[in-house]
């Protein structure tokens, strides 16, 4: 009898059917209510994607309650609770500026009175008699404690309009981390799936036609064997890594992603095929001496690449299907070599498209 061996694409729908089915059985064990954001919250666990929410789950008190899972979720899947967060900051941030604006008038107050109380005594000074002593000594005494009070009284605005704008700052830095967060894949510091659909709404949502650019999908490990459980931390080092390889490959103009599956989505600000296989190279060569796969612990560096250009596609979802097609062909023939998409050399031609190797 022959044997079959399952092919690239046969063996990640069943690891995804695996992690998939991990997901719902940890959920039923754990008798935690099989919600949306439940589900996505021990996805992000058990797939090692976020190796800091897995850690604090890890120490909940059993049985886990809606009330901690709520706490998580709100942290860590901050687009669910957008609408709330928001609307909690912009309640804080009200209340903050109405209590700055309180101060500071108070200064102003303090300030207006104090003027007005120098000025009367410095009147009764002027229009007092030289050789009378006593009364001249008595307004110098009253302008000496208006100032003491003055002094006293501006160093408590101070205080309190400081601790106002720090309060201010900080809810701007929660409301900026939540934004980084909810567009961020914690694991590898790249973009995440969210950030990326919006990276890409702004590419086509703009005035102008995104001439210029590419998209170059990557499947650069062989993650499989790393969904066991007793493997996820390893998983989450590695991880790790490979964000710090592509962060410090691709040029600050450029735009990482970390799409799970595919596993990386780069925007480059180029459709120069040389420039975009350099990019590749250069990726692939970094993941081999910082993942040294000969390391029995390191996964495998299988380095596909599949790219489309903007100026073959008419919306983001083309782009995307383009390059995916170009990828699933790299991965099926083995290519070391980037897979382009081409759509025709303009673009009404581009019902009759073509995959090619460069």
């Amino acid at each position: 009898m022959a044997i079959i061996n399952p092919s690239p694409k046969q063996l990640s729908e069943q690891s995804r059917k695996e992690l998939y089915y991990t997901v719902f059985s940890t959920l039923c064990r754990l008798e935690i209510d099989v919600s949306p954001v439940n589900y996505e919250l021990m996805y992000d666990i058990v797939s090692g994607n976020n190796p800091e929410l897995r850690e604090k789950f890890a120490r909940l008190n059993k049985p886990i309650s809606e009330e901690d899972l709520g706490a998580l979720a709100r942290i860590y899947l901050p687009h669910h609770f957008a609408n709330s967060i928001h609307d909690e900051s912009a309640n804080r941030l009200q209340s903050e500026l109405t209590t700055l604006k309180e101060s500071l008038l108070s200064g102003q107050n303090s300030l207006s009175n104090y003027s007005n109380m120098l000025g009367q005594a410095t009147g009764k000074i002027s229009s007092a008699d030289p050789r009378d002593v006593k009364t001249i000594q008595s307004q110098l005494q009253a302008i000496r404690h208006m100032t003491e009070a003055q002094q006293s009284a501006s160093t408590q605005i101070l205080d309190r309009v400081s601790t106002q704008i720090s309060t201010v700052e900080a809810i701007a830095n929660d409301v900026e981390e939540f934004e980084r967060t909810k567009f961020t894949h914690l694991a590898t510091n790249l973009a995440n799936r969210r950030g990326f659909n919006k990276k890409l709404a702004e590419l086509y949502g703009g005035e102008r036609y995104p001439d210029g650019m590419s998209l170059l999908l990557c499947n650069l490990l062989a993650l499989e064997p790393f969904d066991a459980k007793e493997r996820i931390k390893l998983k989450e080092a590695v991880l790790e890594r490979l964000g710090f390889v592509v962060a410090r490959t691709v040029q600050a103009t450029d735009f990482a992603a970390w799409l799970d599956r595919p596993q990386i989505g780069i925007l480059v600000g180029t459709t120069a095929e040389a420039e975009i296989q350099k990019i590749a190279d250069h990726i692939k060569k970094s993941c081999l001496a910082a993942l040294d796969s000969r390391q029995a612990k390191m996964p495998v560096v299988t380095g596909r690449f599949g790219c489309s250009a903007s100026y073959d596609a008419g919306t983001a979802s083309e782009l995307v299907g383009q390059a995916e097609k170009a990828l699933q062909i790299a991965t099926e023939t083995t290519s070391d070599r980037v897979v382009f998409f081409s759509g025709g050399a303009a673009a009404g031609a581009r019902k009759d498209w073509m995959l090619y190797r460069n």
